[in-house]
């Protein structure tokens, strides 16, 4: 249970860095091609595209990351009408839906990557599997997370 625990704030903490490098490079590209547009009269045609496809994969690990610290919307005026002790049970529960939730996503997001196929972005030249493949990336690390905050939840260790 140590080892994914480990594991577990080990895919957090490099979800972070994945987050702060995405914002970087989507700041300079914008930074770019705002000057290039207004100070040049010129511009890159992939920034946007670019762009896009970077702020796409920061929702989708942001996503998974708060899956991780157990952040997810949740029925909390529920959870506060219930006694203390039952309350582990519909914590369990709701991490069930979204287990089976995310379980699905991963699978329809597969199918997505298997659609794609060969084909490429349009300004960047880019596989379309490799911008679907985030959403499988993502999603299988909130199936991950949620399964270790499960674990903890059943062995009554406290989870963070």
């Amino acid at each position: 249970m140590v080892f994914i625990n480990k594991l577990s704030h080990w895919l957090n903490k490099i979800s972070g860095y994945f987050l702060v490098f995405c914002f970087g490079l989507m700041t300079i590209t914008y930074f770019g091609q705002v000057l290039l547009r207004y100070v040049f009269q010129t511009g890159l045609h992939w920034t946007e595209e670019l762009t896009r496809y970077t702020n796409i994969a920061m929702v989708m690990v942001g996503s998974a990351m708060l899956a991780g610290q157990h952040k997810h919307i949740n029925v909390s005026a529920l959870e506060m009408m219930l006694p203390e002790s039952l309350r582990k049970y519909l914590y369990i529960f709701q991490q069930l839906l979204s287990l089976i939730f995310f379980g699905v996503v991963v699978k329809i997001s597969l199918d997505m990557v298997a659609l794609a196929g060969t084909q490429v972005s349009t300004n960047m030249r880019v596989p379309m599997a490799y911008v679907y493949s985030i959403f499988t990336v993502a999603f299988a690390i909130s199936v991950f997370q949620v399964i270790v905050y499960i674990l903890n939840l059943l062995v009554k260790r406290e989870v963070q």
